[in-house]
C-alpha cells in the first residue's frame, strides 16, 4: 500500500472525525447531563459535562477510512481483494471491533446514566473470547496466520496445533484489557490521562504500518495500522488534554481490539512484548500494586496505574504522553528487528 493511499485514509478519517465528533458530542453529553446544547463550550477548557462514547464515532471513522483505503488500493485492479481472499478476514476484523466496541458502549451507558456498574465482567470476557476465537479460525483457514509460533534468538518455532486458537483468543483479550487499563481503570475518566491511550496506540499502529511498507506480506496489518492511526488522530482533535470527549470504555476497548488485530495479523504476536511495552508496564504496575496492597495493606504506587502514579507525582498530561510516545517508539525498533528476523528465518514471503 503506497503513501498516496495511506494519505487518503488519514485525511478521510481526520475530516470525518472532525465533523462527526462535533455533531455527536452534544448528543453524548445529553446522556450524561440530561441537557441538550449544540454549543460545546471552550475547546481548551473543561466544564464537567465532557461525555464518553468516543468509540462510537471512532468506529464510524474507521469504517470510512478502511473503505477509502480499499477503494484507493484497488483503483487500478478492482479484483485484487477477491483474488487475495482478504474480504473474509476484513469482515472478521470488523466483527471483533464492532462486538468489543458495543460491549464498551454498553458499559459507558450504564455508568453515564448511573444505572449500575455495567455488564458483568465474566460475560464481557466470554463474549470477547468467542468473537476472538472465531477470528483466529477464519484468519487461519484464509492463510493470513498459521499455527506456528516463531521464537526469538534462533530458538526455532513451536507448532501449537489446535491450542493455537484458544491461545490467540486469550492473547487478544489480554491486549484489549491492557489497552483499556492504559486509558483508565474501570473506565473512570478521573483516573486517566486525557489522550494518553490514543497517543500510545497511534504511535504503535503507525510504527507497524511504516514497517509494513518494507515487507509486502504485512499488507493486512499495515492497512489496519493506518486505519487505527487515522482514527486515533481524529479523536485527538477533540480528545487530547483538555478533552471535550473521553474515550470511555467504548473507545479504549475498540483501540484494544484494533491493537490486538494488528498484533495477531503480523503472524508474529511476540512483537507486542516490545511494541506494547507501555501497555504491559501499566498492567504489571497495577497488578503488583494490587498484590502488595492485599498482602501488606500498603499502597505501592500513588495511583492505580503507572501513568496514574506519574500524574500524582506532578507530571502533566503532555509530559506523560510524550514519555509514553517515546517509549513506544523505542519499542517499535524491537518490532522492526523481530519482523526482519521473522522474514528471513521463517516467513520469507
Amino acid at each position: 500500500m503506497d503513501w498516496q493511499v495511506q494519505s487518503v485514509v488519514i485525511v478521510t478519517e481526520l475530516a470525518a472525525g472532525f465533523i462527526l465528533f462535533r455533531f455527536f458530542i452534544p448528543f453524548f453529553r445529553r446522556i450524561k447531563t440530561g441537557r441538550f446544547d449544540l454549543y460545546i463550550g471552550d475547546r481548551f477548557k473543561k466544564d464537567g459535562s465532557e461525555p464518553k462514547f468516543a468509540g462510537v464515532v471512532m468506529l464510524i471513522t474507521s469504517v470510512l477510512g478502511l473503505t477509502a483505503g480499499l477503494i484507493g488500493k484497488n483503483f487500478k485492479d478492482i479484483a485484487e481483494v477477491s483474488r487475495t481472499n482478504k474480504l473474509p478476514v476484513y469482515a472478521a476484523c470488523g466483527a471483533v471491533v464492532l462486538t468489543v466496541c458495543a460491549l464498551g458502549t454498553a458499559q459507558d451507558y450504564h455508568k453515564e446514566t448511573k444505572r449500575g456498574t455495567g455488564l458483568k465482567k465474566r460475560w464481557v470476557l466470554l463474549t470477547e473470547f468467542v468473537v476472538c476465537l472465531g477470528f483466529s479460525y477464519i484468519a487461519k483457514i484464509t492463510g493470513i496466520i498459521d499455527t506456528k509460533l516463531l521464537l526469538p534468538f534462533h530458538w526455532g518455532n513451536i507448532e501449537l496445533g489446535f491450542i493455537f486458537y484458544p491461545l490467540t483468543a486469550v492473547l487478544m483479550i489480554a491486549i484489549i484489557n491492557l489497552v483499556q487499563l492504559h486509558d483508565c481503570p474501570g473506565g473512570v475518566a478521573e483516573y486517566g490521562c486525557d489522550g494518553l491511550c490514543a497517543v500510545s496506540v497511534l504511535v504503535f499502529s503507525l510504527s507497524v504500518a511504516c514497517i509494513g511498507a518494507v515487507y509486502p506480506w504485512l499488507e493486512l496489518p499495515q492497512m489496519l495500522g493506518i486505519v487505527t492511526a487515522g482514527s486515533c488522530a481524529a479523536f485527538l482533535v477533540w480528545g487530547i488534554s483538555p478533552s471535550k470527549i473521553y474515550l470511555g470504555q467504548s473507545g479504549s476497548m475498540m483501540l484494544g481490539a484494533m491493537t490486538a488485530l494488528i498484533t495477531v495479523t503480523t503472524n508474529l504476536p511476540l512483537i507486542f512484548l516490545t511494541g506494547g511495552i507501555v501497555f504491559i508496564a501499566d498492567g504489571v504496575c497495577t497488578l503488583t500494586g494490587y498484590i502488595v496492597f492485599k498482602k501488606k495493606k500498603q499502597l505501592l504506587f500513588q495511583g492505580l496505574t503507572l501513568h496514574g502514579h506519574l500524574s500524582k507525582r506532578g507530571w502533566s498530561d503532555y509530559k506523560i504522553m510524550g514519555a509514553s510516545a517515546l517509549v513506544t517508539l523505542l519499542g517499535a525498533v524491537g518490532v522492526f528487528f523481530y519482523i526482519s528476523y521473522g522474514d528471513g528465518i521463517l516467513l520469507n514471503k
